[in-house]
């Protein structure tokens, strides 16, 4: 009988946990979304509202699954998505396409300055994950 109460406080307190854990959530892939790349080594494939290029976002698929969101900046564009506050703080207006309550993993930044196909002006590539660098790793064609 002891044995049953102590099992089921645990599992009360089990719950309770998990009901008080903040709810993550991942990106789904918007339907208007359209395939821009195969499947590149270490992101995966492009898929992207041609509408919302250059800036993006930029979805990360792999098997599917979105692992990451892609933004490109020029310098211009940077200011655009600041904010300057009456502090004279500079705030970042939430990203198209991120929930509020995404988990990122780790975050990558690249300069390009003679930017890349698709976007030839210098910019910066700002590459979110949602897995480990370690996944991230076996993000591979399937044919490899």
């Amino acid at each position: 009988m002891k044995k049953v109460s102590i099992l089921l406080l645990v599992l009360s307190a089990i719950l309770v946990v998990a009901a008080c854990a903040p709810a993550v959530t991942k990106p789904a892939l918007p339907d208007d979304a359209q395939q821009l790349s195969d499947v590149v080594p270490g992101m995966g494939e492009h898929w992207a509202n041609p509408a919302d290029l250059p800036i993006g976002p930029i979805y990360l698929v792999h098997d599917g699954e979105v692992v990451g969101i892609e933004y490109m900046f020029t310098t211009d564009l940077m200011a655009e998505i600041t904010t300057d506050t009456p502090e004279g703080e500079m705030t970042f207006r939430q990203l198209p396409g991120l929930p509020v309550d995404t988990y990122v993993n780790h975050i990558g930044i690249e300069f390009l300055p003679q930017g890349h196909e698709g976007f030839e002006e210098a910019h910066f590539d700002v590459h979110l994950y949602f897995i480990s660098a370690g996944e991230r790793q076996e993000l591979l064609p399937h044919d490899h």
